[in-house]
C-alpha cells in the first residue's frame, strides 16, 4: 500500500509539472480572443489551469496526508523521533522487562506495536490516534515540540483490556475483580501491579477522566 501510495503522489506530481511547463511554452496568442475557435481554446485553458493550480495540488495533498495517517501506525515511524528511539529500542530488546518489551518479544501483539497500545477503542480513537501521531510528527519537524516530552493526559485501560479483559487468566486473578470498576473507569492503573509500559518514563501518568 505504502508503496501504492507514493507511486500515485509521484505521478500526480509529474503530471502537475508537465501542465505548468506546458502553460510556460504557450504561445500568447493562444490566449487572445477575436479570433476565431479562440473562446473556446481559452476555456480549455481555465479548465487546465484549474486542474494544474487547484484539483491536482489538492490531491498531492490528500495522498500526503493519507500516507502520514497511515505511516504513523508503523513502529518505524515512532522509533524515527530521536525522542521515542529510546523507547523504540527498549521495546525491541529481548532482554527489557518493560510491558511494551514483552509485548513485542511474545508477539502478543503481532504487529504495529505502538499504535494497538495508544489506540483507544472504536472509530473515534483511531481517528484521534492518526491525529495525535500527524501532530507528532508535525511538532518534530517544525522544532516545536518541548524536551523531556512529556505525558498528556491519561492512558485508558481499556486499551489493555480489549484484549486481556475477556481471558480466562484475566479472569482468574481475583483482584481484577475485586476492583473491576476502578480498573474499567481508569481509575486505578494497570501499570500498578505490572510495572512500566516503557523504560526511563520518569513523567507521573494521570489517571481517570
Amino acid at each position: 500500500m505504502t508503496t501504492l501510495i507514493i507511486t500515485l503522489g509521484v505521478i500526480l506530481s509529474l503530471i502537475g509539472l508537465g501542465l505548468c511547463l506546458r502553460f510556460w511554452l504557450l504561445p500568447a496568442a493562444a490566449l487572445g480572443l477575436g479570433k476565431k475557435g479562440a473562446v473556446a481554446g481559452v476555456m480549455g485553458l481555465k479548465v487546465t489551469a484549474a486542474i494544474v493550480f487547484v484539483a491536482l495540488p489538492l490531491g498531492a495533498v490528500a495522498v500526503a496526508n493519507y500516507q502520514t495517517f497511515e505511516g504513523v501506525k508503523d513502529v518505524d515511524a515512532c522509533a524515527s523521533c530521536h525522542v521515542m528511539k529510546a523507547k523504540a529500542d527498549d521495546m525491541k530488546d529481548p532482554e527489557s522487562r518493560t510491558l511494551a518489551a514483552l509485548h513485542y518479544k511474545n508477539r502478543w501483539i503481532a504487529d504495529q506495536q505502538c499504535y494497538n497500545c495508544h489506540t483507544d477503542y472504536g472509530l473515534a480513537g483511531g481517528l484521534k490516534s492518526k491525529a495525535d501521531g500527524f501532530r507528532h510528527l508535525a511538532r518534530y519537524v517544525t522544532g516545536t515540540h518541548d524536551e523531556p516530552v512529556t505525558h498528556r493526559g491519561y492512558y485508558d485501560n481499556n486499551n489493555c483490556l480489549k484484549c486481556h479483559g475477556e481471558t480466562y487468566k484475566y479472569q482468574a486473578v481475583s483482584s481484577h475483580t475485586t476492583i473491576e470498576k476502578q480498573l474499567a473507569s481508569s481509575q486505578s492503573s494497570c501499570l500498578n501491579c505490572h510495572g512500566l509500559a516503557h523504560a526511563g518514563h520518569a513523567i507521573p501518568v494521570q489517571y481517570g477522566k
